[in-house]
């Protein structure tokens, strides 16, 4: 239903398919007409969340992986998103184009809901209410993965970066004309529905909320959009909306999970991404073959997070030194490795649809958390720290921690212990001896602690150590759902591309690094838009 409904809002933007005018013809002109009562109003609002998902153009694009040879197996969009290339794959559902015209498309439905709703008399019922206050959250979900994937990212000192097209109304023009606009034209309008939308919301509506932007997703969602915002107060504001009174209870149970056998990883993946956890706020189904990727199975393994970063830089640092929270052996759930050369945690588990069970073909599907209790603390504490409020960011970051290793592993954080750790280590990739040749790659640093960049003031010392510190956390616990991506965009990370010898450890060359030291912000930051957007009229990304 989803694609016919909107087929025209698809020829608009030139993003979904191409058809002939008979094809057009066929179409229903206008199904707002058949959105007659409210029940009809709340069903259209499953539309309203994109099906091809964002993460994996994301996670390819970060730090989170590294090339470990072309003897390993891999596809062309992998091998594109990695090298920070023009994206010409079109292969799977995951590529920029799918995304693009997936979240244009589930924009179009939040806007045929919000239309029908005015039909009806406006928002007058109970149930009208909160199906127009999903429809805002779902419409500036959306935007935000656009904005987030195609444009640089939210810069104060940058106010005329290009946007994409805020989407506001139902469209019903064959041919209608489109400008980007701004970055801060689109986080403007995005916040614009948050804040209409979070207080109209009733989870009393919904058979299963946490397949929705229930309360508790909307004022986590909300929080992420005004941190990247760099809004303090409202990061915070509504961090706290969606924890509550109790935030430790909003956490992720990872002593249930952590019971689950070590094989396969597919069991407990899935487990991570239940209904039944409390701290999945928002739970999203996707076409995906990202738990063929990063759950146990073994194809497409040469861009993976493997041994190399795992003991440098993430939750397989064995020395104590090399983590804000101690040895590898603390964490609750460990990495699960692989012969294959991947070091994995529990996020992303495989799921087959069979089309055709007799001739046993059909969709690869995953799950993916968008929302959670778990991300709602550790945006709180960021925004406490961009605020110096060292105090209580380190309440927060305890109780993530805590939760997050065995007690007899658990050491508190301390603003002094971060500060040792943090001055203990030199940037990643640069060298320990500035003597030695520039090309000696084993005179270089390999650490958790990267050159940071961003538009807006970072006071060395405490402040920097304490973010390196939030940005490790948040990088576990983002592992593999394509955050880490947006928040080396958000702090001008440098990032390096790097060959691993066949041992999985050694780092053979570098082949490209992404920089934005000097105030130039690499272009690459960004996706470009899909070929037949820019054919259509709308300005490319600066290249």
């Amino acid at each position: 239903m989803k694609k016919s409904i909107f087929y025209t809002f698809g020829l608009a933007l030139a993003a979904i398919a191409f058809a002939s005018c008979d094809d057009f013809l066929d179409k229903m002109p206008d199904s707002r007409a058949e959105l007659d009562t409210e029940e009809k109003v709340v069903k259209m609002l499953v539309s309203a969340y994109p099906d091809n998902t964002y993460n994996m153009c994301a996670e390819f694009s970060s730090d989170n992986v590294d090339d470990y040879g072309s003897i390993k197996s891999y596809n062309q969009l992998q091998e594109e998103l990695y090298n920070w290339q023009e994206v010409s794959s079109v292969e799977t559902n995951e590529n920029p184009n799918a995304v693009w015209g997936d979240a244009y498309t589930a924009i179009a439905a939040a806007n045929q809901a919000l239309a029908a709703i005015e039909e009806l008399g406006g928002a007058k019922t109970a149930k009208l209410q909160a199906a127009k206050g999903e429809a805002l959250i779902c419409r500036a979900y959306a935007h935000w993965v656009l904005v987030n994937m195609f444009c640089m990212h939210y810069n104060t000192n940058h106010p005329d970066d290009l946007g994409v097209p805020y989407m506001e109304h139902a469209e019903t023009e064959l041919n209608p004309k489109y400008s980007r606009g701004t970055v801060a034209g689109v986080y403007e309008k995005m916040i614009e529905d948050i804040e209409t939308g979070i207080p109209l919301i009733d989870d009393a509506i919904y058979s299963a909320p946490k397949y929705h932007f229930n309360y508790k997703a909307a004022c986590c969602f909300a929080s992420r959009v005004f941190l990247f915002h760099e809004d303090w107060d409202n990061a915070i504001k509504y961090a706290s909306m969606a924890l509550g009174s109790d935030p430790k209870s909003q956490l992720r149970d990872l002593d249930y999970l952590a019971a689950f056998p070590r094989n396969p990883l597919n069991d407990i993946s899935k487990a991570y991404n239940s209904t039944s956890l409390k701290a999945n706020y928002l739970i999203s189904t996707g076409l995906s073959n990202a738990g063929a990727i990063f759950c146990n199975y073994g194809s497409q393994n040469r861009y993976t997070h493997g041994k190399s970063i795992a003991a440098y830089e993430t939750i397989e640092t064995s020395a104590t030194t090399m983590s804000p929270l101690g040895s590898k052996y603390g964490w609750k759930l460990r990495t699960w490795v692989y012969g294959s050369g991947r070091y994995l945690l529990p996020r992303v588990p495989y799921l087959f649809e069979y089309s055709d069970p007799v001739q046993a073909i059909g969709f690869t599907h995953s799950l993916f958390v968008v929302a959670s209790g778990d991300e709602a603390l550790l945006n709180r504490a960021e925004a406490y720290i961009m605020k110096k409020d060292y105090p209580a960011a380190l309440a927060d970051m305890n109780m993530w921690a805590q939760n997050q290793l065995t007690a007899s592993y658990y050491k508190g954080l301390t603003e002094e212990s971060i500060n040792k750790w943090a001055d203990a280590l030199g940037y990643d990739m640069t060298p320990k001896d500035p003597e030695k040749p520039e090309d000696d790659l084993k005179n270089m640093y390999r650490t958790a602690k990267k050159k940071l960049n961003p538009g807006f003031v970072i006071d060395p010392g405490t402040q920097e150590n304490m973010i390196h510190a939030i940005l490790f956390m948040r990088r576990i616990e983002f592992m593999h759902l394509g955050m880490r991506w947006f928040d080396t965009r958000r702090y001008g990370i440098t990032l390096y591309r790097r060959l691993i010898d066949q041992d999985e450890d050694t780092l053979v060359k570098v082949t490209d690094t992404m920089t934005d030291e000097g105030g130039n912000r690499d272009p690459r930051r960004c996706l470009q838009l899909p070929p037949d957007v820019i054919a259509a009229g709308l300005t490319a990304n600066p290249r």
